[in-house]
């Protein structure tokens, strides 16, 4: 009897064990999809009021105050690079600097620091004392001091976009527990960072497509469109409904605003079969079309305004703004929606 009470005592330890662990992955899994819907937001809100380079900057600008919160880290730097891993875009910890200077202090760090050596291994490199590690590079001139530090490579998939670098006054600042939340973190701003430069690209490449091709004639739509362009100005980000879609139209996430302009609870609106249910029958060819054309990569990106109609049955008009990407391995349109 004692023999089986020390047994049952072992094993409702071991499961409270797991349990604890089970608890802190979700906490951890919940701070990291908070970090991307920070991001998320902070895309739409900048999507018209700046273009090219200044909402990029913005976006790193975000997410290293996202890294910040997250890790109590004092200092950190961000370099965003291209598909040939090229610097296209920073953030330093020192600040701004002219351009031969900031050139020379980045290609330094890429070649002989810790942000060199994440990207060539892609793996987190972690440091518990500067002083004793030969992966960090003290600079020359440096305004501040780092013993600790802690960087991270931003992955979608096997594309790498940029790598991300905290650093502390104190050595053993940041844990394992710390490098595991941002690992999980960076890849929700990969997705969020992936969007927007695929946003950048398409506005850069739009005028010249106009250019180059004569537009073909138009079609007769079943529902009056506005022309296929973000038709969003600057206003308070609470009008927009937030969301992310599979290629068939299920929700995979959604905002409250989003549920609240279809008059559906959050629950309810993640258990619809589709967006689909959301559109007017008079209304579907069009937004299958523009679905279609978005996912085949004929267009990267969802813009149209069509008939919606709510859990009342009542009709409201809205319109949808998407990008083409993948999340875990899927096809999914992430984007916005609002009434007209």
């Amino acid at each position: 009897m004692v023999s089986d009470r020390k047994q049952s005592r072992k094993e409702l330890i071991a499961q409270l064990a797991s349990l604890r662990q089970e608890v802190a992955k979700h906490k951890m899994a919940t701070i990291a999809l908070e970090a991307q819907n920070e991001l998320l937001r902070t895309f739409v809100a900048t999507v018209k009021a700046t273009t090219g380079s200044l909402m990029i900057k913005a976006l790193l600008q975000q997410t290293l105050q996202i890294a910040i919160r997250l890790t109590t880290a004092q200092e950190s730097s961000l370099f965003l690079l291209n598909t040939e891993g090229r610097v296209i875009e920073s953030i330093l910890a020192r600040g701004a600097l002219i351009r031969d200077l900031k050139q020379n202090l980045i290609g330094q760090v890429l070649d002989k620091g810790l942000a060199g050596w994440a990207i060539r291994h892609r793996q987190v490199g972690l440091i518990a004392d500067t002083m004793n590690d030969d992966r960090w590079l003290q600079l020359a001139n440096q305004p501040y001091t780092v013993r600790s530090a802690l960087c991270l490579p931003i992955l979608r998939g096997k594309i790498l976009l940029g790598v991300i670098t905290l650093m502390h006054s104190e050595p053993g600042h940041f844990s394992l527990e710390s490098a595991h939340l941002m690992q999980m973190a960076t890849e929700h701003m990969a997705l969020v960072l992936e969007n927007a430069l695929l946003y950048t690209e398409h506005q850069l490449s739009e005028p010249q497509m106009l250019q180059k091709e004569e537009p073909p004639p138009p079609e007769p739509e079943p529902y009056p469109i506005q022309p296929e362009e973000p038709l969003f100005n600057r206003e308070e980000l609470s009008v927009f409904g937030i969301y992310m879609m599979i290629a068939y139209g299920k929700f995979l996430y959604v905002n409250p605003r989003m549920a609240e302009i279809f008059g559906y609870s959050l629950d309810e609106l993640l258990s619809l079969e589709s967006i689909f249910e959301l559109v007017t029958v008079d209304s579907c060819g069009l937004v299958t079309k523009h679905m279609e054309r978005c996912l085949q990569s004929q267009n990267k990106c969802l813009s149209c305004t069509f008939k919606g109609q709510r859990k009342d049955g009542s009709l409201i008009d809205v319109e949808v703004y998407g990008k083409n990407t993948t999340f875990a391995g899927k096809s999914v349109v992430i984007g916005i929606l609002r009434p007209v």
